[in-house]
């Protein structure tokens, strides 16, 4: 089994590693407020494929003018349901890999993947993922764009 696979595989909802999507490269994670949260902290989740969607809907939102992005955090498929008029073959981004420890605190709720961090973290393996690997894990609706 590849690393990847192993990721790809592990049970959500008692994790082994958590995730963090980005489009850019960055050396550390700094708490940040997010803009559906008033919690200054790093969202984390238990699913590479939503990690995966936030990495991918960034660069995106670079790219494109009109977008519409949804993002599923109950571990369920499509991990994101999203419209955009620009969709590049070779779109990538980054997921940032953490053993899960005590201090990063899951959700409220007993279905989400989300978890919190409330410290800085440096990433401990970061690995580059290419769209083409995860598309069958999202859902591009069809929109007035095309």
């Amino acid at each position: 089994m590849t690393e990847l696979e192993e990721f790809k595989s592990q049970d959500i909802f008692n994790p082994k590693y958590l995730f963090h999507g980005t489009a850019h490269e960055i050396e550390k994670l700094e708490c940040r407020q997010s803009n559906d949260n008033e919690d200054d902290a790093i969202f984390l989740t238990s699913s590479i494929y939503t990690a995966a969607a936030y990495a991918f809907s960034r660069r995106l939102k670079e790219i494109n003018e009109h977008y519409s992005f949804s993002m599923n955090n109950n571990g369920e498929l499509p991990a994101m349901t999203f419209e955009v008029e620009n969709l590049p073959g070779d779109l990538y981004g980054y997921v940032y890999i953490y053993e899960k420890t005590d201090d990063m605190i899951k959700d409220n709720h007993d279905l989400t993947t989300q978890y919190r961090c409330y410290h800085y973290l440096e990433p401990q393996k970061v690995i580059k993922v290419n769209y083409k690997d995860f598309e069958n894990f999202f859902l591009r609706e069809i929109s007035f764009y095309e």
